[in-house]
């Protein structure tokens, strides 16, 4: 049984090695601390005194990826690249590896899958080499002290990025549109105020108004309306932005100035999600067209989270109805 804090790394048949990682955070947490730039860089630094300089990735299949550490005192330099097989959020990722130096023989393939259970994700990582020569070489290199490490990096980022206590009977809603328009004007629907006032707000609401703050620590106010409810403010405090990428922000339940409110004062149940983390990625695809996953983290299971489903679900119908 593996725990957070511990790798186990072992040689499987000819060819392979398995590495095993329990983390305490859920898989969208740790999916995202493998996949983003912005965050692979705090963990992946390499052995002591290097620096991950250069971290590309177009994370989709058949897109390729390159990572680049320095030495910071010798100034020496160490590269890998490879390409995407398979990418399937938040639980599997399948690449090829190669480095500059061929320190092994030959390329590997590398799959890594998430196994989320009661809010704690297990990583197991296969590393499926072209030779048994190829295989020894890697388990005789400092590569176990080196992973092992990394994956302690990678605790403290999770711990920093960890939701309150007490959710782990609490899920992630997620849905994933694929919009006939390229990235740069769905990135625009979602930063632009006249264009978020064409989809805001389920069926049968429009959107009155939209104050747009686009930057990280801005903050927009959007109101959605409808002739039963009246106007239903929110508000979205950004927390990251990967421009043309990916939008990280809280939203919250808001008054007509953008203070925000409890939930439980108009109306909604006790346990409605308060500083909401939702997270919006953008991924070009085939034909010019745009995949669009959002998150909504941290939903109670229940009717609430069904209705909240619904909701986004035909805003981004609304959404995909701007490019039709």
């Amino acid at each position: 049984m593996n725990l957070a804090g511990t790798m186990q790394l072992e040689a499987r048949g000819e060819r392979e090695i398995i590495v095993t990682r329990a983390f305490d955070a859920t898989r969208t947490m740790v999916f995202r601390a493998f996949t983003e730039p912005k965050l692979l860089k705090r963990w992946l630094l390499g052995p002591p005194g290097w620096e991950l300089t250069v971290c590309e990735m177009d994370l989709k299949v058949g897109g390729a990826y390159r990572w680049l550490w320095r030495h910071e005192m010798s100034g020496n330099e160490m590269g890998i690249r490879g390409v995407f097989r398979e990418v399937v959020p938040p639980g599997r990722i399948v690449h090829t590896e190669r480095f500059d130096q061929e320190w092994y023989p030959g390329e590997a393939l590398v799959i890594s899958e998430f196994v989320e259970q009661d809010g704690r994700t297990t990583l197991q990582l296969t590393l499926r080499y072209e030779s048994v020569q190829a295989r020894d070489i890697a388990l005789k290199s400092p590569m176990e002290s080196g992973m092992a490490a990394g994956y302690d990096r990678l605790d403290d980022l999770l711990e920093s990025h960890a939701t309150p206590a007490g959710s782990a009977d609490k899920t992630d809603l997620v849905l994933t549109r694929i919009i006939d328009a390229p990235v740069e004007a769905v990135w625009a629907a979602w930063t632009q105020p006249d264009l978020v006032m064409r989809w805001w707000g389920p069926d049968g609401f429009t959107a009155p108004m939209a104050r747009i703050d686009f930057r990280e620590g801005g903050t927009s106010l959007v109101c959605m309306h409808s002739p039963r409810f009246g106007n239903l403010y929110s508000t979205w405090r950004y927390r990251e932005i990967e421009p043309k990428q990916r939008i990280e922000y809280i939203h919250n339940l808001a008054d007509e100035n953008g203070t925000n409110i409890d939930p439980g004062k108009i109306g909604m149940p006790p346990d409605f999600p308060i500083d909401q983390r939702h997270t919006v990625v953008f991924r070009a695809v085939d034909n010019g067209r745009t995949e669009v996953i959002v998150t909504e983290h941290d939903w109670p299971p229940g009717r609430m989270m069904e209705l909240a489903r619904l909701g986004l679900s035909q805003c981004l119908h609304k959404m995909a109805a701007i490019f039709a």
